[in-house]
């Protein structure tokens, strides 16, 4: 058996301007009245580290990003996914080639809606975690 969950938080971050409007907001920082960095997330995940602990089950995040447009979302993304690496869980990003506001091979600009020429800073981290788990590109 395997227990999935999903990783958005927090939404005011993930989910800016996807919406509605919003001004920028970065990570790490001041977020809805609270300071998110690494051990905020941690503690957000807990009730999902408390059960995987304590029934010894095998955990799966199913889905996490934060929009491209969003500042720190890079940061963002290392931070969660070392977070699941260090718990040993088993992870998919949102999402590939779905919509390019979730996009890893597009820019930050949310006007441009052509693929980088580079590798964009969110790309670079999942290929970091990829590179990690034996994963070739």
């Amino acid at each position: 058996m395997i227990y999935s969950f999903h990783m958005y938080v927090p939404t005011e971050f993930t989910h800016q301007g996807v919406f509605s409007p919003s001004p920028p907001i970065t990570y790490p920082g001041r977020i809805a009245g609270a300071i998110w960095d690494p051990a905020a997330l941690e503690k957000a995940m807990g009730p999902a580290i408390d059960f995987a602990r304590r029934y010894r089950a095998h955990m799966y995040v199913g889905e996490f990003s934060a929009i491209r447009w969003a500042p720190g979302g890079d940061k963002y993304l290392d931070d969660a996914i070392g977070i699941f690496e260090a718990h040993g869980w088993d992870w998919t990003y949102h999402a590939f080639r779905e919509w390019n506001g979730w996009s890893v091979e597009h820019g930050s600009d949310r006007n441009n809606q052509e693929p980088a020429m580079e590798p964009t800073a969110r790309l670079n981290v999942l290929l970091k975690w990829f590179r990690k788990n034996g994963v070739k590109r």
